[in-house]
């Protein structure tokens, strides 16, 4: 059984003083987050992988586990791209 894909988390507010640069937390969280939950998934994947090849797990199961990891890091990809994308052209804005 393929498991769902959890929903995506409102990003945290930000401080009523000011920008959310300063503290660490916001955008760059939530990006860190992102790729340690990539990671987490790849390790799961490699861990089937490897059961599979060892005859202990099931081969179905490693290839979902692959194509899981796979596309979890396809989509991180992509949006990463887009947001330094994003940043680019806020940056190159003539005031």
């Amino acid at each position: 059984m393929i498991a769902p894909i959890p929903p995506i988390q409102p990003l945290p507010a930000a401080p009523a003083g000011g920008a959310a640069a300063g503290s660490g937390g916001g955008f760059a969280q939530t990006i860190g987050n992102a790729i340690d939950q990539v990671q987490q998934v790849q390790n799961t994947a490699s861990t089937a992988e490897a059961q599979a090849a060892a005859g202990q797990g099931s081969v179905t199961d490693a290839l979902i586990a692959a194509t899981d990891a796979s596309l979890e890091t396809q989509v991180t990809t992509a949006l990463v791209d887009k947001g330094v994308s994003a940043f680019t052209d806020i940056m190159n804005m003539q005031l």
